[in-house]
């Protein structure tokens, strides 16, 4: 059956969905135009004195990041070079929204579009670049590129795998077009045992290891080599902080009043919307205004007044302001799905969640864990939740040095995956 849908899906689907795509380009706009063209075009980027043929020479190691997953691939682009500086990394993408990210990071020497999924087009990258071996980051593992790859005598591995009980890929027809890919894959690194148990449930016959989460590495590395901050607004030691990070309008619309409720109770707050575009900056500043809330821009301040809410209108340095706090909330969980919770349980602090967090792997399992006073993640549902969490955390004010040691403890214990993937991989590829 697996073969069949494969088959379905190769030889009607893809081309189906090629020509439809390449008929609709004109009239299409922003990044699904751009993807359409940069995979038409072939479109690549060498970041290193040479050309296809030295690269291709040296057999690069090929890492394909979707988008996104390009965070869980960081560390492990930065450990391939550190133990393989001589040979080059291959980066590709299916979404343009990786290009900026691509375009900054040292350690990859080209980067390039993912061909078409169709067996020609596979078949010609695979030649032009000579990989070694080839790694999926997190998802996007596409069924024609792993049978073509196989075909081929290439290597290939998935890492930091999650698969919910509940994923679409483990259910109805789709199930079967996972079970065919995922079976022409060498090995594959799961995040926890959990993740191995969703996937017996297809039969597959490939290895699978629990090796964890890269991400958390380069959490680690972010925090370990952090970007530097205006040291003249830092809080003092004695100071209660509360961070808001990557926050839409419509946390905002349950963040504010419950600032609003605590104005008599003394903490320093940060709010760091996720937008800050001209546009939302002042309708955020406008609400602040309507409730009295006094404020200043990270950008403009050159101190941080008592009772003045730090309105963060910089990208980029959220992960170094979580180290300035003692509680947080993650945004986007008001909204549709929230952001990433790593980074502020990395920095050791609990945090609250809206309820649309369930597509947040640590957002539910740190639901389970404890710290010497409540959960390490807390769900909340109103302003008035938000304001009880936060008073009860500004009365265990003394406590909280030592919550943020637990915390950071036990997030510690994610540590080291990327080795754990890398010394997996060194045997298939040996």
């Amino acid at each position: 059956m697996s073969a069949l849908i494969f088959y379905f899906y190769k030889f009607a689907i893809v081309p189906l969905a090629y020509l439809l795509l390449q008929l609709l380009r004109p009239f299409l706009q922003g990044k699904l135009r751009e993807m359409i063209e940069d995979k038409n075009k072939g479109f690549y980027k060498i970041k290193i004195a040479g050309n296809e043929a030295e690269i291709a020479k040296h057999r690069p190691f090929w890492i394909h990041a979707a988008s996104g997953e390009i965070e869980y691939a960081r560390p492990v682009i930065r450990e391939l070079k550190k133990q393989h500086p001589n040979i080059p990394v291959l980066v590709t993408y299916s979404s343009p929204s990786a290009k900026k990210i691509l375009e900054s990071l040292h350690d990859v020497d080209v980067w390039c579009a993912l061909p078409w999924d169709l067996d020609f087009q596979m078949q010609d990258f695979i030649k032009r670049w000579n990989p070694r071996v080839l790694l999926f980051s997190r998802t996007d593992v596409w069924p024609v590129l792993v049978s073509v790859t196989h075909k081929m005598g290439i290597p290939s591995a998935l890492f930091s795998a999650t698969f919910a009980d509940n994923s679409s890929r483990l259910k109805g027809i789709t199930r079967y077009l996972t079970r065919y890919s995922l079976n022409h894959l060498s090995e594959i690194h799961c995040v926890s045992a959990e993740d191995i148990q969703n996937l017996d449930t297809l039969g597959l016959k490939v290895p699978m290891l629990v090796s964890g989460d890269t991400r958390f590495d380069q959490v680690f590395h972010r925090l370990e080599n952090p970007k530097a901050l205006k040291n003249q607004l830092i809080p003092s030691p004695e100071d209660f902080v509360f961070i808001a990070g990557s926050t839409w309008a419509e946390d905002e619309l349950v963040l504010l009043p419950a600032l609003e409720k605590m104005k008599g109770i003394y903490m320093r707050v940060i709010l760091a919307p996720h937008e800050t575009t001209p546009a939302h900056m002042e309708h955020l500043e406008n609400q602040m205004k309507a409730l009295g809330l006094s404020y200043v821009r990270y950008s403009q301040a050159e101190e941080w007044p008592a009772g003045s809410i730090l309105l963060v209108d910089q990208v980029g340095i959220l992960a170094e302001l979580y180290t300035w706090a003692d509680i947080a909330f993650i945004g986007g969980s008001f909204k549709k799905q929230v952001h990433s919770v790593m980074e502020a349980l990395a920095a050791g602090l609990p945090v609250m969640v809206g309820p649309h967090h369930r597509n947040n792997r640590e957002a539910l399992f740190y639901q389970k864990k404890n710290y010497s006073s409540g959960m390490i993640v807390q769900v909340v549902h109103s302003s008035a939740d938000v304001a009880v969490l936060l008073q009860r955390m500004k009365k265990q004010q003394e406590q909280i040095p030592h919550i943020k040691e637990e915390i950071r403890s036990e997030i510690g214990k994610n540590r080291n995956s990327t080795q754990r993937v890398l010394t997996a991989i060194e045997k298939v590829i040996s």
